[in-house]
């Protein structure tokens, strides 16, 4: 350790042991892996402990495309960077007030393996995580407020700004992180400006009803809707033959009589086909024309998402049955999306329910979930409208107002105090070194003086008298308290007293401290005696 301290090559080396790419201590929890990318927890070495960039999230990419992509999205160009560089802040494209930056990407070869990685700042928890296990969603309106009023104008960001003009196409609370209290978004692999097609990657429990739509290919026929009408019939009528009540085929049934009063009697049957979706299999129609097969990019689709997630935020619910990567579960989830009119009434029943102050703002919380889970035609134009028009976004000349001002000045102060405890922590680390080193000197000389006093030349016989020669009781150590005193080191050859030309002994002069003779008294008595 004292080696690789005093070597900066040595130093680098010792702290790149056992690391990703040579700087990264991964941690063993906070993680997650998906379909498309590996997420790790991690300490970068490189930063010392104050830094507040030393605790980053590494997301390993398995799709080059996909992670050039995301590259190219976030940051203002490419063209002066390379892998591992730090990212200034200023390269970042979005505002870190709404979205986690780059701290640097790596694109390189690391024992036999190639990977491709974005690295940025750690959050303390994602959104799944708080409506999961904090307690908050359907209960906590402030917090509610407060989130949704954050995430409304962090996509506004992405949506207004001149530079951006994109959506996010993912947002759901797995991409939102929560840093310092705020919350920001994550995960851009599904972004793409507003007006292009589409990305192929996409969680369908957060997609809207027309997206939906072309990827499910739910224009089926007749012909094939009525023949799955009897298979279900049929299912049915054998369940309760055996004595179960069912549920499932009813429940199906109903989904499919819907789409069969929806289809119409006119339409002309098509051949049925089957391809993978969310691998599952699913049945559906041959391909529609160019136009319904793409989706295009549009504000309306966060908008959805973000309707989405505000259900869960004040309900405590997810609004469709989804499995552990965010995708529909069955087909039977995926008939009640692309057959999506409005938000059901018992839906609604439940936005805070547990709530025990909601301050009268069910009805405005309502209404904004009408709003969003909509039908395209229906849900706001912009965020703006949404933050302007709905009385449970709009803060103006309200106490929430009051509220952020104070939490956004509290962020800055703290901000402020870690900078100091960053700048403290450098000087302390140069002042532990300084102690250390101070610490080497004082036992290097202690050991000098121990060699000194184990040599024979050394004197070790002394005696203590009053300066003025005043000691009759050589017993009663009383007047030796306070007085001046003299340390006299007799010859250990001669056993012979020093004395000067007028033939006093000679010797070193000090006070005896009360508090001294206390402690050291009974040995001077009984070396006396």
């Amino acid at each position: 350790r004292q080696i690789a301290e005093g070597n900066a090559t040595m130093s680098a080396w010792a702290k790149s042991v056992r690391t990703f790419l040579g700087r990264y201590l991964l941690e063993e929890h906070g993680g997650y892996k998906s379909a498309t990318c590996t997420v790790h927890m991690a300490v970068d070495v490189e930063k010392s402990k104050g830094d507040p960039d030393r605790n980053v999230a590494i997301k390993i990419m398995n799709e080059p495309e996909q992670f050039k992509h995301e590259l190219e999205l976030r940051l203002r160009s490419l063209s002066l960077l390379k892998s591992g560089d730090d990212i200034e802040k200023d390269m970042n494209r979005f505002d870190g007030k709404h979205v986690v930056p780059l701290l640097r990407y790596h694109e390189e070869e690391y024992e036999g393996e190639y990977y491709q990685c974005l690295v940025m700042l750690k959050g303390e928890r994602n959104l799944d995580e708080i409506i999961r296990y904090e307690g908050i969603a359907g209960s906590d309106i402030n917090a509610i407020i407060f989130f949704a009023v954050d995430m409304a104008q962090a996509l506004q960001h992405l949506h207004s700004r001149e530079q951006h003009k994109v959506i996010h196409g993912d947002f759901k609370p797995r991409n939102i992180v929560q840093i310092n209290g705020d919350y920001k978004l994550i995960d851009f692999d599904a972004s793409v400006a507003i007006g292009h097609e589409m990305t192929g990657k996409f969680s369908s429990g957060y997609l809207p009803p027309e997206v939906a739509q072309v990827i499910f290919r739910v224009k089926e026929s007749l012909r094939y809707l009525q023949q799955h009408q009897k298979e279900l019939q049929k299912k049915y009528q054998e369940a309760v033959a055996n004595g179960y009540y069912g549920d499932n085929e009813r429940a199906e049934l109903k989904v499919v009589d819907g789409k069969i009063k929806q289809t119409g009697e006119n339409e002309k049957p098509r051949i049925v086909k089957r391809r993978k979706v969310d691998n599952l299999e699913h049945i559906e129609p041959p391909s529609a024309s160019a136009s319904e097969d793409k989706s295009v990019a549009d504000v309306k689709i966060d908008i959805w998402s973000y309707g989405v997630v505000m259900y869960q935020m004040l309900t405590g619910q997810d609004l469709f049955n989804c499995d552990g990567d965010d995708n529909l579960k069955d087909d039977q989830e995926q008939g009640n999306l692309t057959n999506w009119e409005d938000i059901a009434d018992d839906k609604l029943d439940l936005v805070l329910k547990d709530c025990i102050d909601p301050r009268g703002l069910q009805d405005s919380a309502k209404e904004l979930l009408r709003q969003c889970l909509s039908t395209k035609d229906k849900r706001p134009e912009s965020f703006s409208n949404l933050l302007h028009n709905s009385s449970f976004l709009n803060r103006e000349n309200s106490q929430l107002q009051k509220i952020d001002d104070t939490q956004h000045d509290i962020k800055e102060g703290v901000q402020e105090v870690m900078v100091q405890v960053h700048d403290l922590n450098k000087k302390l680390d140069m002042t532990y070194k300084l102690v250390s080193e101070t610490q080497t000197q004082l036992e290097n000389v202690s050991r000098s003086v121990n060699k000194i006093l184990l040599n024979s030349d050394a004197p070790k016989l002394m005696y203590i008298i009053p300066d003025d020669h005043s000691f009759t009781d050589w017993i009663n150590l009383k007047p030796l308290v306070g007085k001046k005193v003299k340390i006299i080191f007799i010859c250990p050859v001669t056993l012979s007293v020093p004395r000067d030309g007028k033939n006093k002994p000679m010797g070193y002069t000090m006070t005896m401290p009360k508090d001294w003779v206390k402690k050291y008294g009974p040995a001077l008595k009984a070396s006396l005696d």
